[in-house]
């Protein structure tokens, strides 16, 4: 019977570790977190560590006063053939601090992770 409990505890263990390592992450952004860019970029693109649902997924990018600078466009990028990048185009940007805020959902489990993270162009 221990030895029963002790495969039930286990399998548990194992099945919780799965479920947590199930959600996406952030692997790399450009602009990346925190950077300070000479020139306004054209486009954010984030690149997560598993396969996203197009449905659900998406990038919004806004100014300091949270006015969208984007283009309203921003999703699961079709030409990364993994399903693992958001991309968004963005308006014309001029100085200041930019925040990018991203929902990805997990193709695998439906998990939705949230977030953000800002850049700022020089002057």
């Amino acid at each position: 019977m221990k030895a029963v409990r002790w495969v039930l505890v286990a399998w548990t263990c194992v099945a919780t570790v799965q479920l947590a390592a199930a959600h996406a992450k952030v692997v790399r952004a450009d602009p990346a977190p925190g950077a300070v860019l000479r020139s306004a970029p054209r486009q954010v693109r984030v690149v997560f560590n598993e396969e996203l649902a197009a449905r659900g997924s998406f990038l919004v990018v806004v100014d300091g006063r949270g006015r969208r600078v984007d283009e309203a466009t921003g999703g699961l990028d079709l030409d990364d053939l993994d399903r693992k990048t958001l991309v968004v185009r963005l308006k014309p940007l001029g100085p200041g601090r930019y925040t990018v805020r991203w929902q990805a959902t997990s193709a695998d489990d439906g998990y939705v992770a949230r977030g953000q993270y800002t850049f700022t162009v020089r002057p």
